[in-house]
């Protein structure tokens, strides 16, 4: 499910599914290419794609599904490294887009990606109830807009002009790291109407597993090299931004990402125990979740020391 076939399948997806045709404009068409041919680890695909084939989409709707997600995704991070955001050097080992075929088809590439998400998301839920399309455009929304993904974003810019502490760092993260795991964990599994308790421990695995996620890219930033992680490290204490190692300190960080680890799991004891049906979510939270964690744990102490 997680193998390294599954992740070739949805790499192919992502070219295959881009927003390209007959006659697009050069520069955008490099931008949308060079983005869909380096996609990164695809945590969220992978977890779409399998929600997708367990609640039973066939294989190429679960692609496109999984496709949709990674696009909304890849849209954000064209966005968070332009100059007027983060401007960053380096994403995923390769110089940022905007600095390789510039800002205007950077943006545009983005805009071309959230589009195609859209247009993906719709066919993929297009067969399902009423009730169903509605739930899923509602979770869009939330996950996205200005109580999401963009009201996140615009808090995190404006960060250093409020109380930059623990709280205010967990409410960003929780509008941009969280609210892409609710989409990528919650949006599919409406295929499978949850009931009101799977609802409820689905979202809280979302909480935990965003805030732990976001801290672990805090405290890589701080501690890791831009080789290590691939993209630009150092600036969240350059620019001021949301960084729970550097509101609470290191060894704080590192406490409050493993009791973070520790609620997941509970949470996905609970989620078994409702239903086999989350077997997906069970094995990624083991076989990915907790060894990335652990990893990252072993780093700060050593960089710590």
């Amino acid at each position: 499910m997680f193998s390294q076939d599954s992740t070739n399948t949805l790499i192919r997806a992502l070219r295959e599914n881009a927003p390209v045709g007959t006659g697009t404009e050069p520069h955008l068409l490099a931008v949308i290419a060079d983005s869909a041919a380096h996609p990164g680890r695809l945590v969220r695909a992978r977890l779409v794609h399998a929600a997708a084939l367990a609640h039973g989409l066939d294989s190429g709707t679960a692609e496109q599904l999984a496709c949709s997600v990674e696009y909304f995704h890849l849209a954000s991070l064209l966005l968070d490294d332009l100059p007027c955001m983060d401007d960053a050097e380096t994403r995923r080992g390769r110089p940022c887009a905007h600095r390789v075929h510039g800002e205007a088809s950077t943006i545009l590439a983005a805009l071309a990606f959230i589009n195609r998400a859209y247009a993906l998301a719709n066919l993929a839920f297009a067969p399902q109830a009423p009730a169903v399309r509605v739930s899923a455009h509602l979770c869009l929304d939330a996950c996205l807009g200005t109580a999401g993904l963009v009201g996140g974003q615009a808090l995190d810019l404006r960060f250093a002009e409020g109380a930059a502490d623990a709280r205010a760092v967990a409410v960003v993260a929780m509008r941009k790291t969280a609210a892409l795991f609710w989409l990528s964990v919650v949006f599919p599994a409406l295929l499978a109407n949850p009931t009101a308790a799977e609802l409820h421990e689905l979202k809280a695995l979302c909480l935990y597993w965003g805030l732990a996620y976001q801290a672990v890219d805090d405290l890589s930033d701080l501690l890791a090299s831009s080789i290590e992680t691939g993209k630009t490290t150092g600036r969240d204490r350059a620019l001021q931004r949301p960084n729970l190692a550097l509101a609470l300190g290191v060894p704080a960080a590192r406490r409050r990402l493993v009791r973070l680890a520790g609620q997941a799991t509970a949470t996905i004891t609970r989620l078994e125990n409702l239903h086999s049906r989350w077997d997906y979510l069970v094995r990624f939270h083991r076989s990915l979740f907790i060894g990335q964690v652990a990893s990252l744990v072993d780093l700060s102490a050593a960089r710590a020391a």
